[in-house]
């Protein structure tokens, strides 16, 4: 029989915070790294990390914001490699009217994620796509409340105008 108590998590509190954060820790990644790979990567070494210091986490504390605190310093961390050991390369996003009726909302909404910053794209993540509220994605960017905020909101009209701009078909459907 375990004794619990309010430091450390047994394997099993481990396993289930695992299952549980999994694929919302992938999607925070992959806003950063914008790649499947990396993002993958970026997540193993982030539980992993969590994993060896799980007899000393308080669980008074937001656990899951320290994961992806520990996530987001991964994630930098492969992009200082990859600055680091390759050139990098300024890409264009190339729009035409042809390929918008091709284009589903995925695409369109991924395109539009691409001239965030990696700042931007991470808050918008956070809030609009993993349900953190803006005092959480504080916690886990080490930014305020407010700051948290005003990136969404300019990250939001950026969003808009790309749209409006490059696709004005798709956001007269909105």
């Amino acid at each position: 029989m375990r004794v619990k108590t309010d430091t450390g998590l047994s394997e099993l509190e481990f396993e289930k915070l695992f299952m549980e954060l999994e694929k919302m820790a992938f999607n925070f990644a992959y806003s950063i790294v914008l790649n499947s790979e990396d993002a993958k990567d970026a997540v193993q070494e982030g539980f992993l990390k969590l994993y060896r210091s799980k007899e000393k986490l308080d669980k008074n504390k937001n656990i899951k914001a320290y994961l992806f605190q520990i996530i987001k310093n991964v994630c930098f961390d492969i992009l200082r490699s990859k600055r680091n050991t390759q050139e990098i390369e300024n890409t264009t996003i190339k729009i035409n009217n042809s390929r918008e009726t091709e284009l589903d909302r995925k695409q369109i909404i991924k395109e539009a994620m691409n001239i965030l910053t990696t700042q931007e794209r991470m808050i918008i993540g956070l809030l609009m796509f993993e349900g953190f509220t803006s005092k959480e994605a504080g916690e886990i960017m080490n930014l305020s409340d407010s700051t948290i905020r005003n990136h969404f909101m300019n990250g939001r009209k950026k969003i808009k105008n790309f749209i409006l701009k490059n696709y004005p078909d798709y956001a007269r459907s909105l």
